[in-house]
């Protein structure tokens, strides 16, 4: 197990505990960004194969953690303060990014909310009363308990 990783660290240059990080990051984002990872790593597999004497599932574990780690990277990148890379680098995230958060979730609220929308709309602009005075209506006669910011998230989208 320690030549296992000696012969890992060898190939991908990071600490098991970096490796298992990386790994498990991946495998709890979306099927797409995980369908990304495994075209990258046919091509970490390829680089890899110069190696023929070494075992050919080594050789597929270390192209998958190299994958993930450059996923990982491209998408933490695009979170961070220095954002001056190459313009692949830049736009690659944006669209990892976006299949990343493709299970979005619609929230229960959103759609108790729009079950409202007549009302909501009517009382903000017939009645004038505030965000927050919204919010404490909703909680009072409807017994949903949303903050004014949301409500006013709400009420722009719905009017634009």
């Amino acid at each position: 197990m320690d030549n296992l990783n000696k012969k890992l660290d060898k190939y991908v240059k990071l600490s098991q505990e970096q490796r298992q990080k990386k790994l498990r990051w991946l495998f709890r984002q979306s099927e797409e960004l995980q369908l990304e990872a495994f075209v990258l790593q046919k091509k970490y597999y390829f680089e890899l194969s110069k190696y023929k004497d070494e075992n050919q599932s080594l050789l597929y574990l270390a192209a998958c953690t190299l994958a993930a780690r450059e996923i990982y990277d491209l998408l933490k990148m695009q979170k961070g303060k220095n954002r001056s890379q190459n313009i692949y680098s830049v736009k690659n995230p944006t669209s990892m990014q976006a299949k990343q958060f493709k299970k979005h979730i619609d929230s229960d609220k959103w759609d108790k909310l729009l079950n409202l929308k007549n009302k909501i709309l009517v009382l903000k602009d017939q009645e004038g009363l505030s965000y927050r005075q919204i919010s404490n209506f909703l909680y009072r006669y409807h017994r949903l308990e949303v903050s004014h910011s949301y409500v006013a998230t709400f009420i722009k989208k719905m009017k634009g």
